[in-house]
């Protein structure tokens, strides 16, 4: 059975074509090279939408701070779902459309929203600011909605909106109804849904305004729209001003928005959500929630609580455990439900991809192989293409090691792949059993963990997962890759072969000086690859 379950694995799992990597188009005359921006050499602002649409998690955020309630409004779970694009992340924002089925969505929503808000005092005390005048209304609250100014024009059609009020609710007094009826139609307008990044093209490059970059700074650290102090450092323009950006978004990381956004991030790339069901024998049903805690208390811990980053993620030997998975670390003097912080042995055990979580997930006679594609492609950023189909062939071997090496090891089918990427990596992790216990013998055996993988252009050799990790922490491809994950998961769009000045820049900071992750995000909201776009074909 063991074999037949490995065998079916590998069918999926094995084989390399290609190159590790993903090249730049060659033809800069190629149509997807311009869209992309993916052009061999071209450098730049990277190429994105001129009017990014509001994710649904950022239209829920975006309606509560606008009208300052403390509860989500909860509508987007109606919504036509978002579908996933190209990042590992759910915000990939180059395949938000708004479908037919979205835009009565959307309506239905706005309806619902307008007639909450007039029939909640604070909230509807929010719109008017205490006056009946609706020209006074609409101009003290709808640049807001719009997160901009709005002309004299605009006001005015809202102004002569608010006058059909009654005709629409006429069981309603002539000011709510007028009121209700101006917000459906903000809620619905374009200038809500979408962020407008529009401007005049100099030299391939659009420069943002000050409003604009607010809207890009607030979505892309909270998910939600700017404060009253970026509104106001947009207005003033000291945003655009000398270190303003990087001044407000220091500021704005210290908020509790950021900290979510901080932990969504972490939650998704280390797929925490994974956890929840996750089973171990002898241990209770709740063992896999009791794991994804564990996870998330330490990467707050670690980034929230004392400023970390890359390498203290991957190597910081602490960790917090209830009684259950103290149990299953050997530790004692832990008791009942609640979390406490531990020290662990630094000999066994170094950061996020150590904890039991982890090892759980990706267990089994496959697990090296699962453990090294996440890692390479998670944590390294490195390409594995799709394997090819093939006959699988029947593993031989006494330990998993070698059972795993008879089918992918030099002279088989997956020597290029397997060999020198995917299984250096997974074998390090050979000294977990799949409870995520330690273990110095496999079958009998003694546990081999030694590896070697080159780092970019640097055979490094580590034994077991502790130097795996430091070699990790040490190379310039991981602190790239986690700047790189960063820019798709705040930006919301895919990495472009333009966005690598930057990301170059940024790996060195994390990795030479040690920046925490709140450093790291500071530098990419204050480059010029926050500050531009560049156009799309259409737009020219």
């Amino acid at each position: 059975m063991r074999r037949w379950t490995l065998s079916m694995a590998i069918l999926a799992l094995l084989g390399c074509e290609g190159s590790i990597g993903t090249p730049p188009i060659d033809d800069p005359n190629d149509p997807s090279c311009r869209a992309t921006g993916r052009c061999a050499g071209e450098v730049g602002p990277a190429v994105t939408s001129a009017y990014p649409r509001l994710s649904h998690q950022q239209w829920e955020n975006t309606v509560r701070d606008l009208f300052g309630w403390s509860e989500l409004p909860g509508l987007s779970g109606t919504f036509a779902p978002d579908p996933r694009g190209t990042t590992v992340f759910d915000n990939d924002g180059t395949v938000l459309q708004v479908t037919p089925n979205l835009w009565e969505d959307y309506q239905a929503a706005a309806e619902t929203i307008a007639q909450r808000v007039v029939q909640d005092a604070d909230a509807l005390a929010r719109v008017t600011g205490g006056s009946t005048d609706p020209r006074a209304v609409y101009e003290g609250f709808l640049w807001r909605v719009f997160r901009r100014p709005l002309t004299a024009a605009e006001v005015d059609r809202y102004v002569a909106l608010h006058g059909r009020g009654a005709t629409h609710y006429p069981s309603m007094g002539p000011f709510p109804a007028g009121v209700r009826l101006v917000l459906e139609a903000a809620l619905q307008s374009p200038h809500f849904l979408y962020r407008n990044e529009d401007g005049e093209v100099r030299e391939g490059r659009i420069t943002l305004n000050a409003w604009q970059l607010a809207s890009r700074l607030s979505y892309t650290l909270w998910d939600t729209m700017p404060d009253d102090t970026l509104f106001d450092a947009a207005r003033s323009g000291a945003l655009v001003e000398g270190r303003g950006l990087a001044g407000e978004a220091a500021r704005m990381l210290d908020d509790v928005r950021a900290e979510a956004k901080i932990r969504a991030f972490h939650r998704q790339l280390f797929e925490l959500g994974t956890y929840d069901d996750l089973r171990v024998d002898g241990l209770g049903s709740g063992i896999g929630r009791a794991m994804r805690e564990e996870t998330e208390r330490f990467i707050a811990d670690v980034i929230l609580e004392n400023d970390g980053g890359v390498r203290e993620l991957l190597t910081a030997s602490h960790t917090f455990v209830n009684a259950e998975l103290a149990s299953l670390y050997g530790l004692d003097g832990v008791s009942g439900e609640g979390f406490t912080r531990v020290e662990l042995d630094p000999t066994q055990r170094a950061g996020v991809l150590t904890h039991p979580g982890f090892i759980v997930r990706k267990r089994g006679d496959t697990a090296p192989i699962l453990r090294g594609v996440y890692i390479n492609m998670r944590v390294m950023c490195a390409h594995i293409p799709e394997p090819p189909e093939f006959e699988p062939p029947v593993p031989a071997g006494v330990t998993r090691r070698e059972r795993i090496h008879s089918i992918t090891g030099p002279g088989t089918c997956g020597a290029t792949c397997h060999a020198e990427v995917i299984n250096p990596i997974g074998f390090a992790f050979e000294t977990f059993d799949d409870r995520g216990q330690w273990r110095t013998e496999d079958n009998g055996r003694p546990v081999d963990a030694l590896s070697s993988y080159w780092f970019g252009g640097e055979l490094v050799t580590f034994d077991g997962p502790v130097e795996l990790m430091h070699a990790l922490a040490d190379a310039t491809m991981t602190h790239r890759c986690y700047a790189q994950n960063w820019l798709e998961y705040a930006f919301g769009r895919p990495m472009q072969p333009r966005d690598v000045g930057t990301l170059e820049s940024i790996a060195g900071g994390s990795q030479r000086e040690g920046w925490s992750v709140k450093e790291i995000l500071v530098a990419l909201v204050d480059s010029e690859t926050f500050r531009t776009r560049a156009p799309q074909p259409e737009e020219e």
